[in-house]
């Protein structure tokens, strides 16, 4: 266990009151320094959890009281198990927020493993609502049934399935956001398939996920609807919708803006998560396509990278996840949204150029691919610091930390 502390972390006491220790994980999520944000200015003192051998993540130079390194579960799922229930042990912290998908699935599984008595608030899903929310067959299903326009799709459970798929352009991608397979967890690949002589180009079956959602491909801009769950219902309501994805290919968004829910979208999530029995943040992703009609994509059980957007306007997701977790009748208070206009991460958006650079993939990708020069202007235009993600008063040259960090990493995964 480490102790991290950034630049003028010498006055962090004062501006950020230690109270209950939280502790939040894998540190490197794409939403943690807002999250980190977030907590520290609600009085929280804060840990946090990453795979071993792991590149420093910009958030060690926030205020962080300690930042726990564990067995990476990709490698042996079962160590981080047991490494989460010592590090819960020996902090003993008041609460747990998981950032990602593994952290989700890992705080679920860990939790039933707890010492009795140690046991933090756990600011997330567990149970059904981790199965759920590491389930896109289980969404598909309940979206359809609260009446959200859900694309044709198709399961498969095996190769013969995908192979017997004829309608094209179409796009397979893993079932389960976080799969365990022989120990080790892992998160599967999505494949095009463009015609019918792409399914000959399939990888081997030790490559591929079971099961697998098979979906037609869609063209569109891509839409968030955001809102609380919690005993008196569901408030906090807000929306965005993409300007740019770092990857045009089909990613989450490097600049972003609110935007207002049609209220047959905001019956349709009530809908969906009142069935599910949901506490606390959540995010629905959509797609709308060319003619106007939003698509069920997916729901983020946890919290999401444009987590900056929501903040920027008022909502304090992040805190209020574990205020609800610590005092279950906890509920937001009241919020008049301000539109902060479009929030940006710099290092995605300097990314979403190399993207365009390197060209679309296929003829589909081709006659929707943004024009390099307007996306230049856009990343470009000068903002002020707020108008970015990770940007905190105190911490004012992070956002630029942070993205050198972003690019860094992207490149040595690329290497």
């Amino acid at each position: 266990m480490s102790t991290n502390r950034d630049e003028g972390s010498a006055g962090a006491a004062g501006r950020f009151p230690a109270q209950p220790r939280v502790l939040i994980g894998f540190a490197d999520a794409l939403a943690a320094p807002e999250v980190v944000f977030s907590l520290s200015d609600a009085g929280f003192e804060i840990a946090a959890f990453i795979r071993e051998g792991a590149p420093k993540p910009a958030i060690a130079r926030l205020p962080i009281a300690a930042l726990i390194t564990l067995p990476p579960p990709e490698l042996d799922a079962g160590a981080t198990i047991a490494g989460m229930r010592a590090a819960v042990d020996k902090m003993a912290p008041a609460a747990i927020l998981p950032l990602d998908d593994a952290a989700l699935w890992l705080v679920d599984q860990a939790f039933g493993e707890m010492t009795e008595g140690l046991k933090p608030a756990m600011a997330g899903a567990i149970g059904a609502c981790a199965e759920i929310a590491l389930s896109k067959t289980l969404q598909v299903e309940l979206a359809r049934e609260a009446g959200f326009a859900v694309p044709p799709t198709r399961i498969a459970e095996s190769r013969a399935d995908i192979l017997a798929h004829r309608d094209f352009p179409a796009i397979v991608k893993p079932a389960l956001a976080a799969e365990l397979r022989a120990g080790a967890l892992r998160r599967g690949d999505a494949h095009y398939l463009m015609a019918a002589s792409d399914l000959e180009k399939l990888p081997p079956d030790a490559e591929l996920s079971y099961p697998a959602l098979i979906q037609p491909l869609i063209a569109g801009q891509g839409e968030g609807i955001f809102g609380f769950a919690g005993i008196d219902g569901i408030t906090a309501w807000s929306g965005h919708r993409r300007i740019r994805m770092m990857n045009p290919h089909g990613s989450g968004a490097s600049a972003c803006r609110l935007k207002d829910l049609e209220p047959e979208l905001k019956t349709a999530a009530t809908r969906m998560m009142t069935k599910i029995g949901w506490r606390g943040p959540f995010m629905i992703e959509l797609l709308r396509d060319q003619e106007g009609i939003p698509y069920f994509m997916e729901l983020n059980g946890r919290l999401w990278g444009s987590t900056a957007l929501g903040r920027r306007a008022g909502l304090e997701y992040p805190a209020w996840a574990v205020k609800q977790a610590l005092s279950p009748e906890f509920m937001p208070p009241p919020v008049v949204l301000h539109d902060p206009g479009t929030i940006r991460h710099l290092g995605r958006d300097l990314l979403h150029l190399l993207f365009l650079l390197r060209g679309p993939k296929s003829a589909f990708h081709r006659g929707h691919w943004p024009r390099f020069w307007p996306a230049l202007a856009g990343v470009l235009k000068p903002a002020s610091g707020r108008r970015f993600y990770n940007w905190h008063p105190h911490y004012r040259t992070f956002p630029l930390r942070d993205a050198f960090t972003t690019i860094s990493h992207f490149m040595g995964r690329k290497r």
